[in-house]
């Protein structure tokens, strides 16, 4: 969540979510984006007030994350047996 006034994003994490495509992250985002802002109306601590004069919106972002690659460990072939 951000202030739109103040240009601060206080809490920011990461969902853990994996995408094999950026329009697949767009569009979980903008899901998840709006459900957590209409449950903002129906806190205590965001009412809607609160909302209107901090100008507060939920924001996103689409990142890809580089994650080491694991290294293939091939065993040594077999020795053939001779008769």
């Amino acid at each position: 969540m951000c202030s739109v006034l103040s240009g601060q994003c206080p809490s920011y994490h990461y969902t853990g979510h994996s995408f094999p495509t950026h329009t697949e992250c767009v569009e979980f985002g903008y899901r998840i984006a709006y459900g957590t802002f209409k449950n903002l109306e129906n806190t205590e601590e965001f009412d809607s007030g609160y909302i209107e004069n901090s100008k507060i919106v939920v924001k996103f972002q689409c990142e890809e994350i580089k994650t080491p690659q694991e290294k293939l460990i091939i065993p040594p072939k077999k020795p053939k047996i001779t008769t």
